[in-house]
C-alpha cells in the first residue's frame, strides 16, 4: 500500500502521523476553535435588544460551529492524498470529524477505522497507528 495516516484529534489540536516506508512523519495541526468565546458585553445568559431578549448562546454556538469546520477542512486538506485514514481520539471531535470524512465521496473509502482513545503521548500515537496498519495486514 502506500501512504497511510492515522489522525488523531480533540478540540485543541490535531497530529496527522504519516506512515510512507520509513520513520513516520508527525505533524501537528492547531484548532481554531475557542472553548470559551467572550462576546463583547456579556454578563447574562439573555440580554434585551429592544423589545425582545437575545440569547448569545446561540450566537456562541454558531462561532464554535463555523470554527469546527474550518478546523476539519485544514485536516481535510493534509490527508487528501492518504491511501488509508485511521481516525482517532477522546471525546465528540473524531466522532464528528470521522462522519464528516464519510460525507466525502473520495475520502470515504479510503477510510479503515475509528475509534475512541484517550490521550496519548506523542509516541503512543505512532505505536497506535502502527498497530492498527500491522493489523490490517496493509503496513508499508
Amino acid at each position: 500500500m502506500g501512504k497511510q495516516t492515522g489522525i488523531w484529534l480533540d478540540s485543541e489540536r490535531a497530529y496527522i502521523i504519516t506512515l510512507t516506508g520509513g520513520s513516520p512523519v508527525v505533524e501537528e495541526v492547531e484548532s481554531p476553535v475557542e472553548t470559551r468565546v467572550r462576546i463583547e458585553g456579556e454578563h447574562k445568559p439573555y440580554s434585551r435588544l429592544g423589545g425582545m431578549y437575545v440569547n448569545p448562546q446561540k450566537k456562541r454556538t454558531k462561532k464554535q460551529e463555523q470554527q469546527l469546520r474550518q478546523y476539519f477542512r485544514m485536516i481535510l486538506k493534509k490527508v487528501k492524498d492518504a491511501d488509508e485514514i485511521f481516525v482517532f481520539g477522546p471525546s465528540n471531535t473524531p466522532r464528528r470529524f470521522y462522519k464528516e470524512l464519510l460525507q466525502h465521496r473520495d475520502l470515504a473509502p479510503r477510510v479503515v477505522k475509528y475509534e475512541s482513545e484517550d490521550h496519548l503521548t506523542r509516541n503512543q500515537m505512532v505505536a497506535r497507528v502502527r498497530k492498527v496498519f500491522e493489523a490490517k495486514g496493509s503496513l508499508v
